[in-house]
């Protein structure tokens, strides 16, 4: 079964649920509040949530290790 990309502003509507999540200090990084709140977005839908947050917070880390933490 083919999945539909998921409409632009509720890609924007994550993302930007996302960078308040970040703000409020819930998460170090994106991808961790991504596996938390949102695992079940498709895999087409997060990579174009981690494409939006990059583009208006490139502050955001992807991935934090041990190495930059």
């Amino acid at each position: 079964m083919a999945t539909t990309a998921m409409a632009a502003y509720k890609i924007r509507i994550i993302a930007n649920a996302c960078i308040t999540r970040y703000n409020n200090g819930e998460a170090a990084d994106l991808k961790t509040i991504l596996d938390v709140n949102y695992a079940s977005l498709a895999q087409d839908d997060r990579a174009a949530v981690i494409v939006y947050v990059a583009q208006i917070r490139p502050d955001i880390p992807y991935e934090v290790t041990e190495a930059t933490a």
